[in-house]
């Protein structure tokens, strides 16, 4: 078999597939990220070995994944880039556009309201909260910001379906349980908490401070060996 050829492996589940972990998914974006560059660079075709040095993994554990998309790979030819990405975007859910609200007028808001990389993998900010009476009716890069109070009517005539938070850990369950009333069905928490949301709603937590206490434990395994 060659290492472009993905293996044929049976699935199973209710749906016909086999269930994705989330490791797997994890590595999908980063299989997207540099798909989309080398495609940028007129790269009509990768192999398994070609994308796993990329990211630093073994072919087989690029292979295995890329199974999860069906029979995309040709032996003796690669995987076809543009239909990889393709199939990447409907396995992610972002092969249409997403609509997200902003909870927290703050820097960190500021900071990712100027991130053009959202826009371009589909994920349109479309709404902007801060509880400040100070801050509310400010426009900040177009949006002006509401007040929490009227996150109902707001989500609902923006459409939006994703939140994003970025305010103090005290209040941040609030917050979030405001946020799952008004219809939101996923949050991306940026507060130092832990937050209990209903099941019907995901949550992906991104803990800055964790991951420099990661990476200093890293540094400093690395100093001791």
């Amino acid at each position: 078999m060659s290492k472009a050829d993905p293996p044929s492996e049976p699935r199973s589940g209710t749906d016909g597939e086999r269930p994705l972990s989330r490791a797997s998914v994890g590595r999908f974006s980063l299989y997207l990220r540099h798909l989309e560059q080398f495609h940028s660079a007129g790269t009509k075709t990768i192999s398994s070995s070609q994308l796993g040095e990329a990211l630093g993994i073994t072919d087989a554990q690029v292979r295995k994944d890329l199974a999860y998309l069906g029979n995309l790979g040709h032996p003796g030819v690669g995987y076809p880039t543009q239909d990889v990405i393709a199939a990447l975007r409907r396995k992610l859910g972002i092969d249409r556009e997403w609509r997200v609200v902003v909870v927290g007028a703050g820097n960190l808001a500021r900071a990712l309201l100027r991130y053009r990389g959202f826009q371009q993998q589909g994920f349109r900010i479309v709404a902007l909260f801060d509880a400040d009476a100070g801050k509310i009716g400010q426009r900040i890069d177009d949006l002006e910001v509401h007040s929490p109070d009227t996150m109902p009517a707001v989500v609902a005539a923006t459409g939006a379906e994703l939140g994003l938070l970025t305010v103090p850990a005290e209040v941040a369950q609030g917050v979030a349980d405001t946020l799952v009333a008004a219809g939101i069905r996923g949050v991306l928490n940026f507060a130092p908490i832990v937050l209990r949301l209903p099941p019907h709603v995901s949550l992906v937590s991104v803990d800055l401070t964790v991951q420099l206490e990661q990476l200093a434990f890293l540094v400093q395994l690395g100093g001791n060996e």
